[in-house]
């Protein structure tokens, strides 16, 4: 396009003048676009090329169905042909060091992929993750063979060489009954310690001999409860042995690994600078369950870190977030916070291009992000911008307004393009 076409494609998207809602110090970047999305990135190439840390976008799935809010049904042609004009110009919006999380369920992932693989390159291509949104309950019982029952995000970045995602962990319900052991002496050299099965002392320490006896006067369930309890309030004490990867060891590792497997009752360190000890016994890692602990929203919880699949995040009773209805189409805040938390840091713009009823933009306003949201139906009006309205007031206590002690601030600005 020619520059003169350049100009006269950004005046015809030119936004009407601003609505300002709170503070309006944080109306520049915050802004929710009442129009189509690819005129407006478009416009936006003109003064936000590489401009976004993070774009997360909830597309028309294609689905064949019609909702309230929109109808989802298109020629397979012309969904491709939407979403690739609307990529193109996301790689130009995206910073060097920014990712695109697209998500999609199994009607159009494969085009998605291709899409990703044609604008971004298949070498930046970081992972698919498998979104758990439902259970096989109800009425998916009586569908006859596999029951589809997740969602996908396709995580590409702009340049994976420069991508620096945050390390982020999720919490573990219940103990993980790897940790098996019991440390009776942590605070003695290693070559003095001593290792028990962890269920017996539990089982001791309730005043039965054994931890069968315990689970058969307590049930299961309690002695259970009981295991995770102690686990985590002497998590120092709570262990458990793992094979190392010998051919990802330094050579020193790997003589330590041999000689350990020699002496198999004797312990073995292995002191490394800027991380933490190689600790071997019998040939096998010690890994103590305390590096796996944190306080979270004042509880101790054990955590881990996140992988490609998410099962952990709740899209039941989201009804009621953001104080808007948006009937099977709406994401959880938790969803959409993990995007961010993975990828973005304070201060760092976001975009959702296709905003719907505004998930991204209150997390990112609670996460104290900048944001900037494209909305072309009603639900902008009717949805998104009342619920941003509310979160800046405080009056939003649902979704991470609690984890994030949200009480509101903040402010955006309301265009028509």
């Amino acid at each position: 396009m020619s520059a003169r076409g350049n100009r006269a494609a950004a005046e015809a998207v030119s936004p009407l003048p601003s609505c300002i809602h709170g503070d309006a110090a944080f109306a520049r970047e915050n802004k929710l676009i009442h129009g189509d999305n690819l005129p407006v990135m478009r416009a936006l190439t003109h003064t936000h090329a590489g401009a976004f840390r993070a774009i997360y976008m909830d597309p028309p799935f294609n689905s064949g169905r019609s909702f309230k809010e929109y109808r989802d049904v298109w020629q397979r042609a012309d969904w491709r042909s939407m979403m690739r004009d609307r990529m193109r110009v996301m790689h130009t919006l995206l910073a060097d060091d920014g990712a695109l999380f697209a998500e999609i369920d199994d009607t159009e992932l494969g085009t998605m992929l291709e899409l990703c693989d044609t604008i971004f390159g298949p070498e930046n291509r970081v992972s698919i993750i498998t979104v758990v949104r439902s259970a096989a309950t109800g009425h998916k019982t009586i569908n006859r063979g596999p029951v589809n029952v997740t969602d996908f995000l396709v995580l590409v970045a702009k340049n994976r060489s420069k991508w620096k995602p945050n390390a982020i962990v999720r919490t573990r319900e219940g103990r993980d009954p790897a940790y098996s052991l019991y440390l009776e002496n942590p605070t003695e050299a290693p070559h003095a310690w001593r290792f028990s099965p962890l269920a017996q002392f539990v089982a001791q320490g309730l005043g039965k001999g054994s931890a069968k006896t315990a689970a058969k006067d307590l049930g299961r369930t309690r002695f259970e409860r009981e295991m995770t309890r102690f686990s985590l309030d002497r998590a120092a004490h709570v262990a458990r042995f793992a094979q190392p990867r010998f051919e990802a060891v330094s050579l020193e590792a790997r003589a330590l690994i041999e000689e350990s497997r020699a002496h198999p009752n004797r312990t073995f360190v292995l002191e490394r600078k800027g991380r933490k000890p190689f600790i071997l016994r019998g040939g096998n890692r010690v890994l103590s369950l305390a590096d796996k602990v944190r306080v979270v929203n004042g509880k101790k919880e054990i955590v881990e870190p996140v992988t490609n699949v998410w099962d952990d995040i709740k899209f039941q009773g989201i009804a009621n977030e953001g104080g808007v209805t948006f009937s099977r189409n709406k994401k959880p805040e938790r969803l959409v916070e993990r995007v961010l938390e993975m990828t973005t840091s304070a201060g760092d713009l976001v975009l959702d291009p296709f905003l719907g009823s505004g998930t991204t933009a209150a997390v990112a306003q609670k996460m104290g992000r900048r944001y900037l949201g494209i909305e072309s139906g009603e639900a902008f009006d009717s949805m998104c911008v009342p619920r941003m309205k509310r979160v800046v007031d405080g009056r939003d206590f649902t979704g991470i307004s609690r984890s994030r002690s949200w009480q509101g601030g903040g402010g955006f600005a309301v265009e028509k393009a």
